[in-house]
């Protein structure tokens, strides 16, 4: 049975939610479709997180073993 509108109104006026929201979200909540790609984002963007962050907090401290490395490099020719 199909609620009629004033139904709707009444259920929306007691704090219920509408029949074909709960519907909407109950069916949004059980579909699986596109879960892989959502959980092979989630790993992209942590190994992102992680890298950036490797880098931001070791980058300065290689900026040292660089030059020297460079410098040994000059050296040798």
């Amino acid at each position: 049975m199909v609620p009629t509108g004033a139904e709707r109104t009444g259920a929306r006026e007691r704090g219920g939610a509408e029949p074909g929201r709960v519907h909407a979200v109950s069916a949004f909540a059980c579909d699986r479709r596109g879960s892989t790609a959502m959980e092979y984002a989630m790993i992209g963007a942590l190994i992102f997180a992680v890298a950036a962050g490797t880098i931001k907090l070791y980058g300065s401290k290689m900026n040292d073993v660089y030059a020297r490395i460079g410098t040994t490099a000059a050296q040798v020719d």
